[in-house]
């Protein structure tokens, strides 16, 4: 094997992990803060080589509606704003007041 043969396997392999790799998972990207994300994940992953299988959990991943904050996880919300940050924060996202393990 000579050098160019070997310089062009390896910029295949960079740009299938690059490029399609990102596009492969697009869906699981889109649905990531949706109702049904895990659904959409398995969908992706089990079915998403096949092209319908792909184009399902991208419709899916578009249609679904958005997450409440419980859903996503035990999130706590501001005494201050009332805004809801993620379950590990020790302040709120939005007006940086404190927050407390009863929040």
């Amino acid at each position: 094997m000579d050098n160019v043969t070997l310089i062009r396997i390896i910029a295949g392999g960079l740009a299938v992990s690059v490029f399609l790799l990102p596009l492969y998972i697009l869906p699981t990207i889109l649905a990531w803060k949706k109702q049904h994300r895990i659904q959409i994940l398995l969908l992706n992953l089990l079915l998403g080589w096949t092209v319908l299988g792909w184009v399902g959990a991208l419709v899916w991943a578009l249609a679904d509606a958005q997450a409440n904050p419980d859903q996503l996880g035990v999130g706590k919300f501001c005494p201050k704003c009332g805004n809801p940050s993620p379950g590990m924060a020790r302040f709120c996202s939005t007006c940086a007041q404190p927050l407390t393990a009863a929040n």
